[in-house]
Order: structure tokens, then C-alpha cells, then sequence
């Protein structure tokens, strides 16, 4: 039922975050009886105290609820419950994935509306942050930061906060991956193409084309996301 892996330094965050992928992609339905702290600890090879701290992650992030003297049970409404990303998922490929393709939707829009509602003095703002992206050079830690705040700052320049909290939602939780493609991409063309296309983004905000801005944000992502999984085949 569930996938092997070596051991890891955090055993609870492990299991819980495999039954918490089983959860959200509906291999355990809502109201379905999970199986007991004995089968769970069998299954994983590990101490039922350890499965007993699994759960109590899952139990505090609203996927299950525990019913004394009856079992552990998937939470009602799951999917309707409050948004969460959680950081370690994306260590699974697989939803580093899904996340970056919500990524590309959201920004994509964000730099659309960005393109009619950003004020001069955000644009400014916005220059600003780009500028700080291409003086970073080949420095990748700081590179990588600098990436982060440009395309936040553009979520603010669409004037619409609830862009804006789900971008920074989005940036603390991929920071890391972010992070990695900076410094594997250190020495390599593509810094340069970053740079290019983070320009393009701005140039379309500038001119006020929400199609262009659209479609720069888009190709910038998804040559990202090509070259992060060229990365992984190496």
C-alpha cells in the first residue's frame, strides 16, 4: 500500500507525508477508516509511537480526525479545507511537478492583471527588483532570492491582494527548489536566459500588454521547470 524508502531523519514527517499524498489524491476517501496504529507501523517498519506522531501532524493539519475506542478516520471535506502546501512534498518529483504547473497558471495571470493595474510608482518598484536580479550575476544564493522577490513584486503590481498572499504562499514553499536550480545552473547559459526573460516580463508590464506579459511569465516558467528536470536526468 505504501512506497519504501531509506530511512530518513524524520520518520513521523515521512510516513505522514505519504499518507497524506494518499489522502489528497483520494486513494482514502473521505470518512474511510485508515488502518490501525499496529497495521501502519507493521507496514512501515517503524514503532507505533512513531505512527502515533504521524497522525498527530495529519490530525492537526485537518485530514483526519480520531474517534476514541473506534479508529482513525479521513477527515469530511478535505479538498474544501484550508490551503496548504507542504514544503516536504516536494521532494516527491511528482509534485514538485503539480505545484509548478499551479505556479505557472497563478504567475501568469498575476502578471496579466499586473500589466493594466500596476500603478508608475510599482513600476518603479518592479524595475527595481529586476535590476537586483541581474546583479546578482553568478552569485546563486543571492540570485535565487532577488528571482523570488521579482515575481513577487509583481504579484503586488497587480493590485489584487489575494494574488498576492497565494504568491507568497508560493514562493516560501518552493524557495528550496529555487535555490537548487540556481546552483545548479551556476557557470551555465541559462542564468543569462533568466535574466533575458525576466526582462521580457517587465518589458510587457511596462507597455501595458497583458497577452505579452502572459505569455513571457508562462515561457519563463516552464523553461524552468524543463530545466530543472534536465537537471534531474543527469
Amino acid at each position: 500500500m505504501f512506497t519504501a524508502f531509506e530511512r530518513p531523519d524524520n520518520l513521523p514527517d515521512a510516513i505522514a507525508r505519504q499518507l497524506r499524498q494518499k489522502i489528497l489524491s483520494g486513494d482514502f476517501k473521505e470518512g474511510e477508516r485508515l488502518p490501525t496504529e499496529h497495521e501502519l507501523a507493521g507496514q512501515f517498519g517503524v514503532s507505533r509511537n512513531v505512527v502515533r506522531e504521524s497522525i498527530a501532524r495529519l490530525k492537526l493539519d485537518g485530514l483526519i480526525e480520531t474517534r476514541r475506542g473506534v479508529g482513525t478516520f479521513v477527515a469530511g471535506n478535505v479538498n474544501g479545507r484550508r490551503f496548504k502546501i507542504i514544503q516536504e512534498d516536494l521532494l516527491d518529483i511528482r509534485q514538485l511537478l503539480q505545484v509548478s504547473q499551479l505556479r505557472i497558471e497563478i504567475e501568469a495571470g498575476a502578471a496579466a492583471l499586473a500589466a493594466q493595474a500596476r500603478t508608475d510608482e510599482q513600476l518603479v518598484e518592479l524595475e527595481a527588483a529586476l535590476r537586483r536580479t541581474d546583479a546578482a550575476g553568478k552569485d546563486w544564493e543571492l540570485g535565487a532570492e532577488a528571482a523570488l522577490q521579482f515575481h513577487l513584486v509583481i504579484a503586488r503590481c497587480s493590485n489584487n491582494p489575494y494574488f498576492t498572499r497565494l504568491m507568497e504562499h508560493l514562493s516560501y514553499v518552493i524557495h528550496n527548489a529555487v535555490r537548487t536550480l540556481r546552483y545548479r545552473n551556476s557557470g551555465t547559459p541559462r542564468i543569462g536566459h533568466v535574466d533575458a526573460e525576466h526582462q521580457e516580463i517587465f518589458d510587457a508590464i511596462r507597455r501595458r500588454d497583458s497577452d505579452a506579459a502572459r505569455a513571457a511569465v508562462r515561457k519563463h516558467l516552464n523553461n524552468g521547470i524543463a530545466a530543472y528536470m534536465d537537471k534531474e536526468r543527469t
